[in-house]
Protein backbone atom coordinates (compact mmCIF):
# COMPACT_ATOMS: atom_id res chain seq x y z
CA UNK A 1 0.00 0.00 0.00
CA UNK A 2 0.64 3.65 -0.67
CA UNK A 3 2.25 5.57 2.22
CA UNK A 4 0.85 9.02 3.20
CA UNK A 5 2.32 12.11 2.35
CA UNK A 6 3.94 14.46 4.74
CA UNK A 7 1.90 17.04 4.47
CA UNK A 8 2.90 18.83 7.85
CA UNK A 9 4.62 22.05 6.35
CA UNK A 10 2.36 22.63 3.84
CA UNK A 11 0.28 26.15 4.60
CA UNK A 12 -1.02 26.35 0.75
CA UNK A 13 -4.81 25.79 1.34
CA UNK A 14 -5.56 25.52 -2.29
CA UNK A 15 -2.68 23.16 -2.25
CA UNK A 16 -4.38 21.01 0.46
CA UNK A 17 -7.81 21.36 -0.94
CA UNK A 18 -6.47 20.12 -4.13
CA UNK A 19 -5.14 16.83 -2.52
CA UNK A 20 -8.42 16.62 -0.45
CA UNK A 21 -10.04 16.38 -4.04
CA UNK A 22 -7.72 14.33 -5.54
CA UNK A 23 -7.58 11.55 -2.51
CA UNK A 24 -11.40 11.83 -2.64
CA UNK A 25 -11.49 10.66 -6.22
CA UNK A 26 -9.07 8.06 -6.03
CA UNK A 27 -10.47 6.82 -2.62
CA UNK A 28 -7.70 7.26 -0.53
CA UNK A 29 -9.36 8.13 2.73
CA UNK A 30 -5.85 7.90 4.58
CA UNK A 31 -4.48 10.67 2.36
CA UNK A 32 -7.58 12.48 2.40
CA UNK A 33 -7.80 12.46 6.04
CA UNK A 34 -4.07 13.80 6.25
CA UNK A 35 -4.70 16.52 4.08
CA UNK A 36 -7.73 17.95 5.77
CA UNK A 37 -6.13 17.86 9.19
CA UNK A 38 -3.04 19.75 8.01
CA UNK A 39 -6.09 22.36 6.37
CA UNK A 40 -7.76 22.68 9.66
CA UNK A 41 -4.09 23.02 11.18
CA UNK A 42 -3.40 26.43 9.47
CA UNK A 43 -6.44 28.19 11.39
CA UNK A 44 -4.45 28.01 14.88
CA UNK A 45 -0.97 28.53 13.28
CA UNK A 46 -0.64 31.62 15.01
CA UNK A 47 -2.30 31.41 18.17
CA UNK A 48 0.26 31.40 20.84
CA UNK A 49 -2.23 29.64 23.88
CA UNK A 50 -2.03 26.06 22.56
CA UNK A 51 -5.76 25.07 23.84
CA UNK A 52 -6.71 28.03 21.85
CA UNK A 53 -5.17 27.15 18.97
CA UNK A 54 -6.22 23.97 19.10
CA UNK A 55 -9.95 24.73 19.46
CA UNK A 56 -9.57 27.04 16.55
CA UNK A 57 -8.39 24.23 14.58
CA UNK A 58 -11.95 22.17 15.67
CA UNK A 59 -13.84 24.65 14.54
CA UNK A 60 -12.35 24.89 10.91
CA UNK A 61 -12.31 21.34 10.92
CA UNK A 62 -16.14 21.22 12.03
CA UNK A 63 -16.94 24.45 9.25
CA UNK A 64 -15.30 22.22 6.45
CA UNK A 65 -17.05 19.04 7.37
CA UNK A 66 -20.37 20.68 7.69
CA UNK A 67 -19.63 22.72 4.20
CA UNK A 68 -18.33 19.66 2.77
CA UNK A 69 -21.41 17.86 3.76
CA UNK A 70 -23.89 20.58 2.67
CA UNK A 71 -21.92 21.73 -0.52
CA UNK A 72 -22.22 25.54 0.83
CA UNK A 73 -20.36 27.20 3.21
CA UNK A 74 -21.33 27.11 6.43
CA UNK A 75 -19.83 28.98 9.66
CA UNK A 76 -20.42 27.78 13.51
CA UNK A 77 -21.63 31.63 14.31
CA UNK A 78 -23.43 31.02 17.25
CA UNK A 79 -20.00 28.81 18.53
CA UNK A 80 -18.27 31.79 17.49
CA UNK A 81 -20.60 33.83 19.70
CA UNK A 82 -20.17 32.09 22.31
CA UNK A 83 -16.60 32.03 22.34
CA UNK A 84 -16.21 36.03 22.13
CA UNK A 85 -18.30 35.98 25.12
CA UNK A 86 -16.87 33.41 27.72
CA UNK A 87 -13.50 31.94 26.00
CA UNK A 88 -12.14 28.90 24.90
CA UNK A 89 -12.57 26.85 28.23
CA UNK A 90 -15.87 27.87 29.37
CA UNK A 91 -17.12 27.05 25.47
CA UNK A 92 -15.41 23.72 26.01
CA UNK A 93 -16.75 22.85 29.01
CA UNK A 94 -20.12 23.73 28.32
CA UNK A 95 -19.87 21.42 25.44
CA UNK A 96 -18.75 18.47 27.41
CA UNK A 97 -21.24 18.85 30.32
CA UNK A 98 -24.36 19.00 28.02
CA UNK A 99 -26.68 16.51 28.37
CA UNK A 100 -27.03 15.44 24.43
CA UNK A 101 -23.55 15.33 21.95
CA UNK A 102 -23.54 18.45 19.96
CA UNK A 103 -24.29 18.40 16.71
CA UNK A 104 -20.60 19.26 15.65
CA UNK A 105 -19.53 15.89 17.89
CA UNK A 106 -21.91 13.86 16.15
CA UNK A 107 -20.44 15.80 12.73
CA UNK A 108 -16.55 14.48 14.08
CA UNK A 109 -17.66 11.16 14.81
CA UNK A 110 -19.23 10.30 11.62
CA UNK A 111 -16.34 11.48 9.99
CA UNK A 112 -14.10 9.44 11.98
CA UNK A 113 -12.59 12.14 13.70
CA UNK A 114 -13.59 13.01 17.10
CA UNK A 115 -10.72 11.21 18.84
CA UNK A 116 -8.40 14.29 17.48
CA UNK A 117 -10.87 17.10 16.96
CA UNK A 118 -13.55 17.41 19.45
CA UNK A 119 -14.38 19.34 22.02
CA UNK A 120 -14.19 16.47 24.40
CA UNK A 121 -10.91 15.37 23.29
CA UNK A 122 -8.88 18.18 23.89
CA UNK A 123 -10.67 18.41 27.51
CA UNK A 124 -8.81 15.29 27.97
CA UNK A 125 -5.62 16.63 26.52
CA UNK A 126 -6.12 19.69 28.81
CA UNK A 127 -7.50 18.37 31.47
CA UNK A 128 -5.37 20.24 34.62
CA UNK A 129 -7.41 23.37 33.13
CA UNK A 130 -10.84 21.78 33.36
CA UNK A 131 -12.83 21.06 36.59
CA UNK A 132 -12.75 16.79 37.33
CA UNK A 133 -16.82 17.42 36.49
CA UNK A 134 -15.91 18.31 33.07
CA UNK A 135 -13.04 15.72 32.68
CA UNK A 136 -15.29 12.85 33.60
CA UNK A 137 -18.43 13.87 31.61
CA UNK A 138 -15.88 14.50 28.10
CA UNK A 139 -14.17 10.80 29.21
CA UNK A 140 -17.95 9.63 29.59
CA UNK A 141 -18.89 10.56 26.15
CA UNK A 142 -15.95 9.71 23.99
CA UNK A 143 -16.89 6.51 25.71
CA UNK A 144 -20.17 6.03 25.37
CA UNK A 145 -19.25 6.85 21.27
CA UNK A 146 -16.34 3.73 21.58
CA UNK A 147 -13.76 6.51 21.19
Amino acid sequence: MNSVPDLSNEWDRDKLRNWIANAKRLGREDVRKAAYIQLCRIEGRNIDDPLEAEFAIVMRALEEALSEESGKTKRLSRTRQKLGRVGVRQTLADLAMKPTPSTGFLKLVEFDMARELSAEALVLKYEAEFEPDVVAAAKKRLTEYGI
